[in-house]
């Protein structure tokens, strides 16, 4: 009998694991390809997205760099078996199915438990479901013989490999079926964005839809009812993601899921059976590894001690890895009481000297409170930034307080002291 079973071994799966080693539970997790433990964040999202990335700005060879990445990821996911393993965790490999509330089946075995978590993620949407169409999850296989790039879909995945082909000099072209990108940032931002996007010949088409692709990748667009055919050497699908919740059992469970196969939760992460747990992409939050891992926390938390924990999820931070990188954290809803203050990197002395002086940071400041509300950020190098806007703004930091400290120079995160001395 296990104190706990837990079905996959992404950030939410394997850190929920671990918090119930470390408490001494008898935990196992399963798996059933141990090439993806670590989930899609370690395999074919986060991790070797931002690896192409980084390395595309110093090598153009699509191959090298793919083989340096994946080279790096299999280092990684040895280090979090052996971490697991250590930790005193079971890994069996295989595939797991829900047999009763405190059974979970795999092959012609039966295990038995007082507490399931389900943690199995999520799969790549496929509305164009053709061999010649490349996903996340088939992106390991482009080699380096290819000039002109299709992207369906200009959500934060979308814009980072169009930034990736983008600094290895290739034709990359976007196409978004809405008239808008990332609906969390403000229309003045978003223009600056699209701008720099311009700057570098990533061609982004908005409110256009695609006809019909051939297996020769000949793709018929429509834009304002004008149909434009033009051949690529790569396509890639971009357009989100959907639980992975059809393969475990849930109906033998009883465990109710919602019209798009959402697993149903409640605050603690309890589905409507008292002794499973859900967390991660598999219940309808934020597709975010930093925010399955928090789940993670919570639901542990509960089930070590009965408490709630809290997650706003309006608090959250987002960005995308781009080039240049986009985010925003907190509140930047405005009514009569908040101000906007703006500081352009460009007067940032590290960030100009550099050549990083793209892009700039908004504060939305509670003027009543004496607080920042929230933040939103424009540039080359942001997301530690964002970390430290997180902090001032989730603890409530009075501005007061903030300008008494003594921030290093030169430093890029001189940029929030700045804007509230100086912004605009």
């Amino acid at each position: 009998m296990y104190d706990l079973i837990v079905i996959g071994s992404g950030p939410a799966g394997y850190n929920a694991a671990l918090i119930a080693a470390r408490e001494k539970l008898k935990v196992v997790i399963f798996e059933e390809n141990l090439n993806n433990l670590g989930g899609v964040c370690l395999n074919e999202g986060c991790i070797p997205l931002k690896g192409f990335l980084y390395y595309s700005k110093y090598e153009k060879n699509c191959k090298k760099i793919k083989q340096n990445v994946l080279n790096k990821i299999k280092i990684l996911r040895e280090g979090l078996k052996s971490r697991i393993l250590n930790s005193g965790i079971e890994i069996i490999n295989a595939s797991a199915k829900i047999k009763s509330k405190n059974e979970i089946s795999a092959g012609d075995k039966i295990y038995k438990t007082k507490n399931i978590i389900i943690a199995v993620g999520s799969v790549a949407k496929k509305f164009f479901n053709y061999e010649n169409i490349l996903t996340s999850e088939k992106i390991s296989n482009i080699d380096n013989d290819f000039k002109k790039i299709l992207i369906i879909g200009a959500g934060p995945t979308g814009l980072e490999y169009a930034s990736f082909f983008n600094n290895l000099g290739k034709d990359v072209t976007i196409v978004e079926i809405f008239p808008f990108i990332l609906p969390w940032i403000d229309k003045e931002t978003i223009n600056y964005y699209i701008r720099e996007l311009n700057k570098k010949r990533i061609k982004l088409f908005l409110e256009t839809r695609i006809e019909e692709i051939t297996t020769g990748n000949e793709v018929s667009i429509i834009k304002s009812n004008e149909k434009i055919k033009e051949k690529f050497d790569i396509i890639i699908e971009t357009t989100g993601r959907k639980p992975a919740t059809s393969k475990i059992g849930l109906e033998n469970s009883g465990v109710k899921i919602d019209e798009k196969g959402f697993i149903k939760v409640n605050e603690n992460f309890q589905t409507n059976i008292e002794n499973i747990f859900a967390i991660g992409d598999c219940i309808n939050t934020p597709m975010l590894a930093y925010t399955a891992s928090k789940e993670a926390e919570i639901v542990m938390q509960y089930i070590l001690t009965g408490k709630t924990g809290t997650l706003d999820y309006n608090k959250i931070p987002y960005i995308v890895f781009s080039t240049p990188q986009i985010g925003k954290t907190g509140d930047i809803n405005i009514d009569v009481d908040i101000k906007i203050l703006k500081y352009f990197f460009k007067a940032n002395g590290k960030a100009f000297i550099e050549g990083k002086e793209t892009g700039f940071i908004k504060l939305f400041i509670d003027e009543k409170n004496n607080v920042i509300n929230g933040g939103l950020i424009i540039g080359d190098e942001i997301a530690e930034l964002l970390n430290e806007l997180t902090i001032i703004i989730d603890n409530k930091i009075p501005i007061g307080k903030i300008k008494e400290s003594v921030f290093l120079h030169p430093s890029y995160s001189e940029i929030i002291l700045d804007a509230l001395n100086y912004g605009i």
